[in-house]
């Protein structure tokens, strides 16, 4: 790769997931000379459940030549009872790998006109008001914006906000190779296990020759190991191998310091701290965040307000995972009586199946529920023996 010989960029978006390729794409489609870096070479592997959203397919459009499986239901269980099923049509979305999602992303990027800079580590900047000199391990970049999508630990983050500027969780996973019968036996369904760790669940999405399964709390929580394992020896078509390789990884629920934009720097994706509580995903609302960045960014020229980006966060996104924290308190605080009295009710049925296809926000969600909250829990009836009864609802 060439050196980039103090090279001169109107934006320079560091790291290149989801929330840079995107970010990088949109304003190169938009007029602007744009350099996207990342420290490590591509294809690179990526620890990621791989679950898209409907609402995550409907900002990117065609990802067909990347999806492992199109996901038309789900399954809510708790690991002593049934599941409950919910088919949804169209798909409710698809499982991807990261290593080669990524890849596309940063293809579309280069295709609108980005530069691509790989095996390119940030290590520092100097800037103002009007442009920063960034540092990397190949040279040096002068641009009017950076972007810092570099993840959970980001590190121009770090430079720039501070260490403790988001909060994170841990999460836990490991790819579990399957037989032909056992992938059959998930189907295009995505598993969600909410007794697989206290205060929070376990998942299983299917790919196109493995699943992923891995545990989550928006609580944090100890012990995710054996959580995991346990999780694991719960299900049958996931036995009989020899234990995968366990990969953790930090998910960033909330930006504490409430700083996503200073001097030159601002902050997209998991590097802004913006993954919602329920489900622990990041994906939609990184690509989210690169768009509302695009258009603060390709404003009318010259003319931009100052912290225009941070503006259209909390007009548009913020509320949405502020709320989304608010459902996570309420549905793990007690999973049995959330799954049985209010999933199980039709009403807050359609809710949550809007939750995991995207067509409900996390605001409209909770407004509904409080105001139907008496309703549905005169209306719904207990389960037998505790149990959750895959006839009784979400069919």
């Amino acid at each position: 790769m060439p050196h980039p010989a103090r090279a001169t960029f109107d934006a320079l978006v560091v790291g290149a997931g989801p929330a840079g390729s995107h970010l990088a794409c949109l304003l190169a489609r938009g007029g602007r000379r744009v350099a996207l870096l990342d420290k490590a070479r591509f294809p690179r592997d990526k620890v990621c459940g791989g679950g898209l959203s409907r609402k995550s397919l409907g900002l990117l459009g065609d990802v067909a030549p990347v999806v492992h499986k199109w996901i038309g239901g789900a399954q809510l269980a708790l690991h002593d009872g049934p599941a409950l099923v919910r088919d949804t049509r169209p798909a409710a979305g698809c499982t991807v790998t990261r290593a080669e999602f990524d890849q596309l992303l940063v293809a579309r990027a280069r295709d609108a006109g980005a530069q691509f800079f790989e095996q390119t580590a940030f290590l520092d900047l100097q800037g103002d008001s009007s442009g920063a000199v960034v540092r990397t391990s190949r040279g040096s970049f002068s641009c009017r914006k950076l972007y810092a999508a570099d993840g959970a630990g980001s590190t121009v983050r770090a430079r720039v906000f501070g260490k403790s500027a988001v909060s994170y969780v841990p999460a836990l996973e490991a790819l579990v190779p399957a037989s032909q019968d056992a992938l059959q036996e998930f189907g295009e369904r995505a598993l969600f296990d909410f007794c697989a760790m206290p205060r929070g669940y376990g998942w299983i999405f299917p790919k196109r020759d493995h699943l992923n399964v891995g545990v989550y709390s928006p609580f944090g929580g100890s012990a995710l190991r054996r959580h995991l394992d346990e999780f694991i020896d719960r299900y049958p078509a996931l036995r009989g191998h020899a234990r995968p390789a366990y990969r953790g990884y930090a998910i960033p629920l909330r930006n504490v310091a409430g700083a996503y934009e200073r001097g030159p720097v601002a902050l997209v994706g998991d590097a802004a701290g913006l993954a919602e509580a329920v489900f622990g995903e990041g994906i939609y609302f990184a690509l989210r965040s690169a768009q509302l960045a695009a258009r603060a960014e390709l404003a009318a020229d010259g003319a931009r307000e100052a912290d225009f980006y941070t503006r259209l966060l909390a007009r548009e996104l913020l509320p949405e995972l502020r709320a989304a924290r608010w459902l996570a308190a309420c549905l793990f605080a007690l999973p049995r009586f959330a799954l049985e009295r209010l999933v199980r009710n039709p009403q807050a049925n359609e809710l949550f199946a809007g939750l995991i296809t995207g067509e409900t926000g996390y605001r409209a969600c909770l407004r509904k529920a409080a105001l139907a909250w008496p309703a549905w829990m005169l209306r719904a009836a207990p389960s037998r023996g505790g149990r959750c009864d895959q006839n009784d609802a979400m069919a």
